[in-house]
């Protein structure tokens, strides 16, 4: 009897052991999923921003059916979803983009960065000065690369990820490293996609 008892323990440890171990390996794995994802799409951001490629990296400026003004911002979601970012997280961002929308359908193409839209106090007072700064780092002048501090798993399928950026000193070979930033992961299924890119938490 003792003995069935002692082999009914070891059984039950054995098992609690073997779910630790699962449970470790599952955080561990999506602990490269996550760290993957963010590095991802900021690659991508960052060098699409030093290539200047501006179309892939914010809306652009065109002319409506109507000759009036408007925003394609098509290519630029579609790089976005490409780089992990949820269909929530995408909603919002186009949604932003809105009043820029209406205020521009008031003004011919043929006289924008002619006659008006020439200063940035007319892209302000219309909400269309995303060009004047970078939309997920911040700032107006751009970094050359990010570094993750910090995935911390708020539950199974929210992650919470701090990064900082940092500048490249090509004389030096050295980096130098400043501000943080965070950004919010969910899991849908079995993949991440961010959700949330937060402000800077300091520079």
């Amino acid at each position: 009897m003792k003995q069935r008892v002692k082999t009914t323990w070891i059984l039950i440890l054995f098992l609690g052991f073997s779910n630790i171990l699962i449970a470790s390996d599952n955080s561990t794995a999506d602990s490269i999923k996550v760290a993957q994802i963010v590095k991802g799409f900021y690659d991508w951001y960052l060098t699409s921003i030093r290539e200047k490629i501006d179309s892939d990296f914010k809306p652009k400026f065109i002319e409506s059916k109507n000759g009036m003004t408007t925003l394609d911002y098509s290519k630029y979601l579609d790089n976005l979803k490409a780089h992990g970012f949820s269909d929530s997280l995408l909603m919002k961002e186009k949604q932003s983009y809105s009043e820029c929308i209406e205020n521009l359908e008031k003004v011919k193409f043929f006289d924008f960065e002619k006659t008006t839209f020439i200063d940035l106090d007319e892209y302000e007072q219309a909400n269309c000065d995303f060009g004047n700064f970078y939309r997920w780092t911040g700032g107006q002048e751009p970094v050359d690369g990010i570094r993750i501090i910090d995935i911390k798993f708020i539950s199974t399928n929210r992650a919470y990820v701090t990064i900082d950026y940092f500048e490249f000193n090509s004389e030096k070979n050295k980096k130098y490293y400043w501000g943080k930033n965070g950004l919010t992961l969910i899991k849908i299924d079995s993949d991440w996609f961010i959700d949330k890119i937060d402000s800077w938490i300091n520079n």
